[in-house]
């Protein structure tokens, strides 16, 4: 599996499996904590090869600097059929988020998980600003 977009943005959807992305961003700025951010969407975009057709499993996390989930982590499962092309499947994973709250400033991260396994790390940072 490769990860070809990974990313959080003011917007995204999919349609007709292409994958739409609005205004990434990676840092917010607030006057004061907590903070809640009004709306924003994790994208990604996994290709997989003919091998691993079949049923997976993902996990979303948002953790903060100490590894402490800041939301329940997001959970399912994705089936990838035999690819159309016979050499990969490509899909698009778009969740939604509305009125993430962010308790203090500092570095926190989307984690993807696949079948149990860390794929990759998104960081975002809440800065306190004068």
């Amino acid at each position: 599996m490769e990860i070809e977009i990974f990313t959080l943005a003011d917007f995204a959807q999919d349609n007709n499996s292409k994958l739409t992305i609005v205004g990434t961003f990676d840092s917010i700025n607030s006057k004061q904590f907590p903070v809640q951010h009004p709306a924003c969407s994790v994208a990604c975009r996994l290709r997989f090869g003919i091998k691993e057709a079949g049923d997976h499993n993902f996990k979303l996390r948002l953790i903060d600097a100490t590894g402490k989930e800041v939301i329940q982590p997001i959970e399912g499962n994705i089936n990838i059929g035999t690819p159309p092309n016979g050499q990969f499947a490509s899909i698009n994973m778009v969740i939604n988020f509305n009125q993430l709250k962010f308790e203090t400033a500092g570095r926190y991260s989307f984690e993807l998980y696949l079948d149990g396994d860390w794929k990759s790390g998104l960081p975002l940072f809440l800065n306190l600003i004068s």
